[in-house]
């Protein structure tokens, strides 16, 4: 009798043991299952507001674009106003450096008999030029004469005018006039800073007040 109550005890035990094996297992596993269940809930909600901002960067970016457009034009026409006004810059400093050379009499137009003329000759020396291309410096004479150099000659005709800029700049030394012209009027003969002058002077009396 006392045999069969241990092992109906033993037994009973056991299926205890099993039973509450069981039970936690499945415990666990719904817990798990919960688990990842409101994982998976969080997942979609972060990947919906992903979604959401990555919309509205779009339409953001959709309408800044215009925007963009215009400024980089507006950049790029900046860059070349600037370009413009380094360049009058560069020329003007070049013209006020240039040299005035007058041959003959200025005053000469005050003789009634025979007025002189003004003529503007462009002189230009060869030999500066073959030196400039050799890399070479020319014993004498500056590299300024390797580009064209202008002069103011008084003549009463073209003839005396060229007779004056080939005595003055003899072609045997290397001068060479490449044009002697007879300017219709003062504005024909202003450099480039006088222009720029006359232009701003013109401009601020064109200009409202």
């Amino acid at each position: 009798m006392i045999e069969k109550l241990t092992e109906a005890a033993i037994a009973f035990f056991v299926i205890s043991g099993l039973a509450y094996l069981l039970g936690a297992g499945i415990a666990a596993a719904a817990e798990s299952a919960m688990r990842k269940r409101q994982e998976g809930v969080g997942l979609d909600g972060r990947l919906q507001k992903l979604m959401i901002l990555a919309q509205r960067l779009e339409h953001r970016k959709e309408k800044m674009l215009p925007r963009l457009v215009r400024l980089d034009a507006e950049v790029k026409s900046a860059r070349r106003r600037q370009y413009m006004v380094n360049k009058k810059i560069l020329d003007l400093k070049t013209a006020r450096s240039q040299l005035m050379r007058v041959l003959g009499e200025e005053d000469g137009f005050l003789r009634p008999e025979r007025p002189a003329r003004k003529f503007i000759a462009q002189v230009v020396n060869r030999h500066v030029q073959r030196a400039q291309m050799d890399q070479k410096e020319h014993p004498f004479l500056s590299r300024a004469w390797s580009r064209t150099q202008q002069a103011v000659i008084w003549a009463p005709t073209v003839g005396d005018a060229k007779l004056l800029a080939e005595k003055s700049y003899p072609p045997a030394t290397g001068f060479f006039i490449a044009e002697i012209t007879e300017p219709h009027s003062e504005a024909d003969d202003l450099s480039a800073l006088q222009n720029a002058e006359l232009a701003a002077l013109t401009s601020e009396g064109a200009a409202p007040t």
